[in-house]
C-alpha cells in the first residue's frame, strides 16, 4: 500500500534500518517540516510536574494544558458518527508523515503530546478499536520498536481518542512510575499459570493491575485472550471489557500490564463549575502519570483525590477474582495450575 503521509517503510526484513532509528528520524523530520508539532514539543518544556505520594504507591501528576482537548473530548456515539475520523489518512494534516508499518499500520507523531516523542500507531483502514483481533500485532510493535519504547492500547469505552478507529500509542520507555514497580517482585502476587505463561496481580497499587510475562508472543498472546473472555463471562457482556494495556520488551521477553476497568471518567469529571476536576483516566494515567490540563486541578490534586478516582474506575477485586476463577475452571489442560494468593489479597 501506499500512502501519501508516509514517508519511509518499515516491513520487519533484515538488514534493513530498525524502527527505533526510523521513529527517532521521523520525529526530527517532522519538527523541522510540521509547525503544530514543533510548537507541541516547545511547549512540553513548560509542563510542570510534581509527585503525589499515594498509599502504598506514588503518581506524578502533569499540567499539560495540551491535552485538553483529549481530556474533555466527548465518547458519544452520535458525536462520533457525526465527525470525520481525524485518524484516516485523508483526514491527517498535509505536513503530516508517517512510517507504513509491517503494511497495516502507519506511525505518526503526535500532535498533543504528554511526553516528547510520543507516537500514534494507527491501522490503514478504519475499523473499530478493539483488542482481541490486534494483540499479536501490539506484541510484534513492542518487539520491533525495543526495550527503548512502551506500546498503550486504551479499550474503546476507557481512554481511546478514537474508538471508532483502531490504534496504539508508543512512547519512550521510563515515563510511567508503573514501569519501576512492576519489576519489583515484592508487590507480584502469582496467581496461575496460563499455558506456560505466569498471571501475577500487583499488590497494594491503588487499581487493579495484572501482569502476564513470557518470551512466546503466540502463547502470551494466547493467555491474553482467555483472560479477556474471563471478564467477558464475569462481567456478562459481550463487546470488550473496558481495560487498558501496556506492553514492554527487553532482551526476548514481554511484559503485558492489564488494568481491567469498570468506569470511563470519575464521578468528579462530570461536577459543575469549582467541584469539577478534569481527569480523564487512560493508559498513562492508569500507569502513573495523572494529566491535569486544568492548572486549578492541577494545583489542588492530592493523595485522597488519587486514591478515590482509581479505586471509581478500576475493576474491583471480586470481580477480577471471579474472573479468574473462571479461567481456571474453563481451561483444563496440563498447562494450566492455580498458585495460591501469598497472604492478603493484591490490592485490598
Amino acid at each position: 500500500m501506499n500512502f501519501v503521509c508516509s514517508s519511509a517503510v518499515f516491513n520487519g526484513k533484515k538488514g534493513k534500518q530498525g524502527l527505533p532509528l526510523l521513529c527517532i528520524q521521523l520525529i526530527a523530520g517532522q519538527e523541522r517540516s510540521w509547525p503544530e508539532l514543533a510548537q507541541a514539543h516547545r511547549a512540553l518544556a513548560d509542563v510542570r510536574t510534581r509527585d503525589v505520594v499515594c498509599d502504598g504507591f506514588t503518581v506524578r501528576l502533569q499540567h499539560n494544558p495540551g491535552r485538553t482537548v483529549n481530556s474533555i473530548a466527548s465518547v458519544n456515539r452520535q458525536d462520533i458518527k457525526a465527525r470525520a475520523c481525524f485518524l484516516c489518512a485523508e483526514s491527517l494534516p498535509q505536513e503530516q508523515k508517517g512510517i507504513l508499518y509491517r503494511d497495516e499500520y502507519l506511525i505518526l507523531c503526535n500532535p498533543r503530546p504528554v511526553f516528547h516523542s510520543h507516537l500514534t500507531v494507527t491501522y490503514v483502514r478504519h475499523i473499530p478499536q478493539a483488542i482481541a483481533g490486534s494483540i499479536d500485532a501490539l506484541l510484534q510493535l513492542a518487539a520491533d520498536l525495543g526495550s527503548g519504547w512502551a506500546v498503550l492500547y486504551n479499550g474503546p469505552q476507557c481512554g481511546a481518542s478514537a474508538p471508532d478507529h483502531l490504534h496504539f500509542q508508543a512512547v519512550p520507555s521510563g515515563q510511567m512510575p508503573i514501569e519501576k514497580e512492576t519489576v519489583d517482585k515484592k508487590r507480584l502476587a502469582m496467581i496461575a499459570e496460563v499455558d506456560g505463561i505466569p498471571l501475577a496481580r500487583m499488590r497494594g497499587m491503588g487499581r487493579e493491575i495484572m501482569v502476564l510475562t513470557g518470551d512466546n508472543p503466540s502463547a502470551l498472546g494466547n493467555a491474553f485472550k482467555k483472560l479477556l473472555n474471563s471478564l467477558q463471562r464475569a462481567l456478562c457482556i459481550n463487546e470488550e471489557p473496558m481495560m487498558n494495556i501496556a506492553a514492554f520488551y527487553e532482551d526476548g521477553t514481554w511484559r503485558l500490564l492489564i488494568f481491567p476497568r469498570q468506569k470511563h471518567r470519575p464521578d468528579v469529571f462530570f461536577r459543575e463549575d469549582d467541584e469539577r476536576v478534569v481527569v480523564s483516566p487512560a493508559v498513562i494515567e492508569m500507569g502513573g502519570v495523572i494529566v491535569a490540563p486544568m492548572e486549578k486541578d492541577f494545583e489542588r490534586i492530592d493523595a485522597p483525590l488519587v486514591e478515590g478516582i482509581f479505586r471509581e474506575v478500576s475493576l474491583d477485586a471480586t470481580t477480577v477474582d471471579g474472573a479468574v476463577a473462571k479461567m481456571l475452571l474453563a481451561t483444563r489442560s496440563p498447562h494450566l495450575s492455580k498458585i495460591s494468593f501469598e497472604g492478603k489479597p493484591p490490592n485490598r
